[in-house]
């Protein structure tokens, strides 16, 4: 992963006729990245390279170096990636990633620190509403709420990363929807407590038929707690469960 620490995730850019910043949310995909126990490895391997594409390909005389072609192999729930309602809801699979609507992947963003949640144990309603008013944050229907839990300083170790964070608890994931928002982001491998198998987000956000986004990066690095928009980019892929993102926040100076 140590390119990854090399490559800065905020840009400005001109974007509708503005200046717009945008910071990446991501994290990259690769063989050695903290993988969800259970869930599969990454693996890449290099189906064509130049070299072979020059020798069987290419005309003798043609000065281009060839093309290159790798296989990859991963779970359609690894690095950043959205839950699709089909993930946690076996009675919906007409739900599944390649249906989610572009406004629920694009919408007006808000963000939240739970880093004060002790690891192992569930983020309440008290924790959610004191969050939400020190930011200053008032949610609102479709908007996709990001909630930075601290979990993501543990990335460099996949043991601590996929053990130590908290979640969420029924009575909070209710209160969230209830609010009307289409997405919520953490920065953890889930949204639920891994000390508490009975996963009461994924069943909220399962009966609700709301999709909701694990493992995003740099939630705190966003300079304002409200005031910036989302883009969260799943591939589509026909009848899966979920897919990795590439997920982004906008806003300008103005």
């Amino acid at each position: 992963m140590t390119g990854a620490r090399d490559y800065d995730p905020h840009v400005v850019v001109e974007l509708l006729g503005r200046k717009t910043h945008i910071l990446d949310l991501s994290r990259e995909i690769g063989p050695d990245i903290p993988i969800y126990p259970g869930h599969a490895k990454v693996a890449f391997w290099w189906h064509l390279t130049h070299d072979e594409v020059k020798h069987y390909r290419i005309h003798p005389e043609s000065r281009f170096g060839g093309y290159a072609v790798k296989g990859m192999a991963l779970c359609d729930h690894v690095s950043t990636h959205i839950d699709a309602v089909y993930h946690f809801n076996r009675n919906r699979p007409d739900l599944t990633v390649d249906r989610i609507g572009l406004e629920t992947l694009i919408t007006p963003g808000a963000w939240i620190d739970l880093a004060s949640v002790p690891p192992r144990t569930h983020i309440t309603l008290p924790h959610v509403q004191r969050a939400l008013s020190g930011a200053g944050v008032t949610l609102r229907p479709g908007m996709t709420l990001l909630c930075y839990t601290g979990a993501s300083k543990n990335w460099d170790d996949p043991v601590r990363f996929n053990s130590e964070y908290p979640g969420f608890d029924e009575e909070a994931s209710r209160w969230l929807l209830d609010q009307g928002l289409v997405n919520v982001g953490t920065d953890a491998p889930s949204t639920d407590n891994p000390a508490d198998t009975r996963y009461p987000n994924h069943l909220v956000h399962g009966e609700r038929c709301v999709p909701h986004t694990e493992i995003l990066a740099n939630i705190h690095r966003i300079p304002r707690h409200t005031g910036f928009d989302v883009m969260i980019l799943p591939l589509r892929f026909e009848g899966l469960t979920g897919s990795p993102v590439r997920a982004l926040a906008l806003w300008t100076d103005e």
